[in-house]
């Protein structure tokens, strides 16, 4: 029997609850794959499901961590004949690990359906493909449901992080203008990014309006509802606002709750080609050893907030 290390929780809380366990290799049944993992992204999403935040039951059976990975296929289930022993490849889980059947993909192995999986750019090394799935969906379904256009302004808050920036960078390709919001230590990298970009704190809505080329037109807030409040400041309407964070002051003045809920299949794969053609960038904050002290570690500087960039564990 071959054994595989994989991270669990067994109850809600802190970076402490994470252990490394050993479970046995599973084979793929019809229409999965098994890869084998060479990276894995870290996501805020993952601690808020481990700590409980994301409410449910405390968990009945072991839980697996984390979202995105890239890997190589290693086995291949019956009926599979869109990948290979071999294949380089990119995914994101797509139901959320601890509240249904999800696999973690902080581990070894990994199985999981074939029509999720995508292939990686040759370009494109693991631990960046690894840090794509989450952000990139999210973001490409915020535009998505703003609509965004060449002709218009869009301001996106927390625009150094991860999901903010990469909206940035898609907004930019996509030829609207943009306004980054972020802190004053990050304002280079929102510029580097494409997007024009303004301090967070007091005065922002005057800051803002002097930095657009022309009225605002959009606005997507990737931080909190303080973000929806600029909006209705600048006089947008409900439509021309969205949200990745769901407070319900934000939904009761009409901002649309948006995010991977508007992500299509096809929304990784582009973004992993921008990335892999040069065209995007994604900036990797710090890449953690995949054991159970460093993935602690990890979690706890992800729950600190501020990280520019990804955290991406990588295996061995």
């Amino acid at each position: 029997m071959i054994m595989v290390r994989t991270i669990e929780y067994r109850s809600f809380g802190g970076p402490e609850v994470l252990e490394m366990v050993e479970v046995s290799e599973s084979a793929p049944g019809p229409g999965r794959v098994r890869i084998a993992v060479r990276a894995a992204g870290l996501n805020p999403v993952d601690w808020k499901i481990f700590s409980g935040m994301m409410g449910g039951d405390a968990p009945a059976a072991p839980q697996g961590v984390g979202r995105d990975y890239a890997g190589v296929v290693d086995a291949v289930g019956e009926g599979v004949d869109s990948l290979a022993v071999g294949d380089a490849v990119l995914g994101t889980v797509r139901s959320v690990p601890g509240q249904g059947t999800a696999p973690g993909t902080l581990t070894e192995r990994l199985v999981i359906a074939a029509d999720e999986v995508v292939p990686k750019p040759e370009a494109l090394d693991f631990v960046r493909a690894a840090s794509l799935g989450v952000v990139a969906e999210t973001a490409c379904g915020a535009l998505r449901a703003l609509d965004v256009a060449p002709d218009d302004v869009l301001v996106v808050s927390a625009a150094s992080g991860g999901v903010g920036s990469m909206a940035v960078q898609l907004a930019v390709h996509a030829g609207a203008a943009v306004i980054g919001i972020a802190s004053g230590r990050s304002l280079d990298y929102v510029r580097s990014l494409g997007a024009v970009a303004v301090a967070y704190g007091e005065g922002l809505e005057a800051r803002v309006r002097t930095a657009a080329p022309s009225p605002v037109t959009k606005l997507l807030d990737c931080h909190g509802p303080e973000y929806v409040d600029l909006a209705v400041a600048l006089g947008l309407a409900p439509e021309a606002i969205a949200t990745i964070v769901p407070a319900q002051s934000s939904l009761d003045k009409g901002a649309q709750f948006t995010g991977g809920r508007d992500a299509r299949p096809e929304d990784l794969g582009r973004a992993a080609a921008l990335v892999a053609d040069g065209t995007m960038k994604v900036t990797i904050a710090r890449v953690y050893p995949f054991d159970a002290d460093s993935v602690r570690q990890a979690y706890t500087e992800l729950r600190g907030g501020h990280v520019r960039g990804k955290l991406v564990v990588e295996m061995p």
